[in-house]
């Protein structure tokens, strides 16, 4: 992320006399800087609270629930 957010950044500063490119790269590189530094990410603000992963009806594992690989049956 931390790359990421340097590259944007160079971008948006290289391209400054172009506001249409500047600003929404600024913009992007400074929610990445956020991100790498503390971890947060600002797209948590919009997400809904998570509901409870229904059981399956058929009883196999899914992507949703953890898969332990050690247990057999």
């Amino acid at each position: 992320m931390a790359i990421t957010s340097v590259f944007l950044t160079a971008v948006s500063l290289s391209s400054l006399n172009q506001p249409w490119c500047a600003i929404p790269a600024g913009v992007c590189a400074t929610f990445l800087a956020i991100g790498a530094i503390t971890g947060w990410c600002p797209t948590q603000l919009v997400l809904s609270r998570e509901d409870p992963t229904p059981v399956n009806t058929f009883g196999y594992d899914e992507a949703r629930q953890p898969i332990d690989i050690h247990s057999r049956p």
